[in-house]
């Protein structure tokens, strides 16, 4: 059985100490046994916690945060050969725009239109949007509207 982040986090250019501070702050108020992973990209955490990743991202727009750039809730995660198993994703959140973020090792293989065509993913619209991204080999998903958490942080509510 596999297990999925609750949230993935990217720091402000430069500021990633006091980015994870803030990040800390945040989480671990809610959750005391979260644990939160620095990865091998500059900038980018894991976070690793059992409450929900929906309730734990929202957690973010209670406070201002200056160094989180981005905080996204992870709704699915696996290897890009079982993508087709996010298809709820797309089917929950119709006619949202599509935002691919590939790293390597995946940088050349985690398309767009791969992902369009294997989620099904149509719309452009601006509401609602689905973020896919990578960290090393697995893909993680997650999908919602995109809310202010700074002034220069958004969060991706679902």
């Amino acid at each position: 059985m596999k297990t999925c982040p609750a949230l993935l986090v990217t720091a402000m250019p430069g500021r990633d100490s006091w980015a994870l501070e803030e990040l800390l702050d945040t989480v671990v108020e809610a959750d005391p046994m979260a644990k939160v992973e620095a990865t091998r990209y500059r900038g980018t955490f894991l976070v690793r916690s059992s409450l929900d990743p929906a309730r734990l991202a929202r957690r973010f727009l209670a406070y201002t945060h200056a160094f989180v750039a981005r905080v996204v809730p992870v709704l699915w995660c696996g290897p890009l050969e079982e993508l087709d198993q996010a298809s709820w994703v797309s089917a929950r959140y119709p006619g949202a725009a599509l935002d691919v973020r590939a790293r390597e090792p995946l940088k050349d293989r985690l398309t767009e239109a791969l992902v369009r065509q294997t989620l099904g993913v149509r719309g452009q619209g601006a509401e609602y949007v689905i973020d896919i991204e990578n960290v090393d080999e697995v893909v993680l998903v997650s999908a919602g509207r995109l809310r202010s958490c700074g002034p220069h942080c958004v969060v991706l509510v679902p």
